[in-house]
């Protein structure tokens, strides 16, 4: 385990240090499959949804090959740009290639990018879907980004006020800083979660994570809102 002072952190969540990404993915690798497991054995299904970058590759293709009735989860996506799935940066592309492969592959999958319509369309439709059976994630997989983002919920977007209070699950967002247009969970969708896990890699993410615990303005840092007792954060350097 790393030596970084923690004590602020550890006081206000679940805070857990590793050593390297390995280390970090096999154990959130193991604690996601408990909580899947679980949920199936208790309501016959489970759920989850997972976010881009690079961060959660090793995690995903650990997860690939974990024993487990992948044929009873759903996986969809915390946001993603509005970009085919072909593209470099969409993170349906990168969900595809590290996470349902092998054993995963029999997972339900739900994208959030739509060929065949635009994207106001799409989470029109997509909400609509959601509240004929609303049901909670089991687990919400969150990143960060430097400027205190988590899910598409850009402190720079005009859209952010709308996604911290809104109850629909889905929204469009248009982030200034960071190219494409987006779909991204609202903060109620990913609050609602049973179990809700920010995967940090880096010293600038605990930098970052350390200004965000000093505030409390979530459209400066959106991530505030989360950074409550009912999230586990795992860093590693």
């Amino acid at each position: 385990m790393n030596d970084t002072p923690q004590t602020s952190l550890a006081e206000m969540f679940n805070y857990q240090v590793f050593d390297d990404v390995y280390q970090q993915s096999s154990t959130l690798a193991q604690a996601i499959i408990e909580i899947l497991t679980q949920a199936i054995a208790d309501k016959g299904s489970a759920n989850m949804a997972v976010s881009g970058g690079s961060t959660p590759k090793i995690l995903f293709d650990i997860l690939s090959n974990s024993a487990l009735d992948w044929e009873n989860v759903t996986v969809s996506l915390v946001d993603d740009r509005w970009l085919p799935c072909e593209h470099a940066d969409s993170n349906q592309r990168l969900v595809e290639n590290h996470l349902l492969q092998n054993q995963a592959a029999n997972a339900h999958f739900i994208p959030l990018y739509q060929s065949d319509m635009q994207l106001p369309q799409a989470v029109e439709q997509l909400n609509l879907k959601d509240s004929n059976g609303h049901q909670p994630f089991d687990i919400v997989l969150l990143g960060m980004g430097n400027d205190g983002h988590t899910a598409s919920l850009f402190p720079c977007s005009d859209q952010l006020h709308f996604g911290l209070s809104t109850t629909d699950r889905y929204l469009m967002t248009q982030p200034s800083s960071a190219p494409y247009l987006r779909v991204s969970l609202s903060a109620d969708a990913i609050s609602s979660a049973r179990h809700l896990f920010l995967q940090l890699r880096g010293i600038d993410k605990q930098q970052t994570l350390q200004s965000a615990v000093a505030g409390s303005d979530e459209r400066q840092m959106p991530i505030r809102r989360f950074l409550t007792s009912n999230i586990t954060v795992l860093w590693c350097p």
